[in-house]
């Protein structure tokens, strides 16, 4: 009887063990090699803990430390230190003075160079790549090199803002510099309220069960939950990876629903806060007589920012990536999908192309 039971439970062990070490080994495989980007999480905590200064954080007349939970919640909220010098692994992150990424903004002079503002998130500031390959700094470079006339790009960009933020930045700072241009990167984060995440984090605030987006996962978000549940959170980001998170959302809305992002999630709140800031950009720059564009590099697209722009004279871009150039390998890694040098090529040509409207010095 024992030696029957043994003839049938040991191939199932030994499939049981091997199954067990195959797994430890992808998942030490994917942890060595990372394929997928598992670097972006650790270079993200990096920039999080060494490059940023939180609003919150203060100090009192006694040199003790506390958080100030009064903060005006839609202020910067977070802001790059300045003279900053961090080598995150994969790209630096250097800054000056301002706490502006790129290299020290002269004072103004007669004859200087037209200085161009930029706003935006992290598309702007060029996450995952090296200051020189962004495509502000890039089309910088190549403008001066064939005019007479020289530009300065002080490129404002900055991880997670929404255009509240990028209006405050605006206020405090931007106008100071006293900017010939001014142009805001709009992405679709600018719909999602940064403030958001502080209210949550900081103040407690539950999020609002009603701005969840439907989500119905699948057979690779299931198995993602039950092998990050042992630990193998290395392979549970790949099966992540695998799943098409607009086809989830497709089968879990109303028939013939398509997702667009100022109608679910946040969306609905985000985008009227988001037009509120765009209008109070564009009056800023008129009072003081500065050109305003907005180049528009939404993924979803957002359907109604361009009819927005041209039913309140904010001049429109178009830097958004075609359908063709999607397939391209044009991201840092799967899991960080920024911009990589490719991306940046694709997105200085696109600025290039929209600078032949631009007022800039000819």
């Amino acid at each position: 009887m024992n030696r029957r039971i043994v003839r049938i439970f040991a191939p199932l062990l030994a499939l049981s063990v091997g199954l067990v070490l195959a797994c430890a080994a992808a998942e030490t495989v994917l942890r060595v090699t990372d394929p997928i980007g598992l670097n972006y999480d650790i270079e993200f905590g990096r920039y999080r803990n060494e490059a940023l200064q939180f609003d919150w954080d203060k100090t009192d007349k006694e040199g003790r430390q506390y958080v100030d939970k009064d903060l005006d919640l839609d202020s910067r909220l977070y802001r790059l230190r300045p003279n900053l010098d961090l080598d995150l692994g994969s790209f630096r992150v250097r800054t000056n003075s301002i706490g502006f990424r790129g290299p020290e903004l002269g004072a103004r002079r007669e004859g200087g160079p037209f200085r161009v503002l930029v706003l935006g998130d992290s598309v702007a500031f060029g996450w995952g790549v090296d200051d020189g390959l962004t495509f502000l700094r890039r089309f910088e470079a190549d403008w001066n090199s064939k005019r007479d006339q020289k530009i300065e790009v002080c490129n404002a960009g900055h991880l997670v803002y929404d255009t509240t933020q990028q209006l405050a930045l605006l206020r405090e700072q931007g106008l100071a510099l006293q900017p010939d241009l001014v142009l805001l990167v709009y992405v679709v984060n600018d719909i999602e309220p940064s403030r958001d995440l502080v209210e949550e984090g900081l103040l407690g605030k539950p999020p609002d069960p009603n701005e969840a987006v439907p989500d119905s996962g699948d057979l690779w978000t299931g198995l993602a939950s039950m092998l990050a549940s042992v630990g193998m959170t290395a392979t549970a980001e790949l099966c992540t990876l695998q799943s098409d998170p607009l086809a989830r959302f497709s089968r879990a809305a109303p028939k013939g629903a398509v997702y667009q992002p100022h109608l679910y999630g946040k969306g609905p709140r985000g985008w009227p806060r988001s037009q509120r800031a765009l209008l109070a950009i564009r009056d800023l720059c008129r009072q003081r007589d500065i050109p305003f564009w907005l180049l528009d590099h939404t993924r979803p697209v957002l359907q109604p920012l361009q009819p927005f722009c041209e039913q309140n004279a904010i001049p429109y871009g178009d830097l958004r990536f075609t359908d063709e150039e999607l397939p391209l390998p044009m991201y840092n890694s799967r899991k960080d999908t920024h911009a990589n040098a490719l991306g940046h090529d694709l997105l200085l040509q696109k600025l290039t192309r929209v600078a032949a409207q631009l007022p800039l010095p000819r």
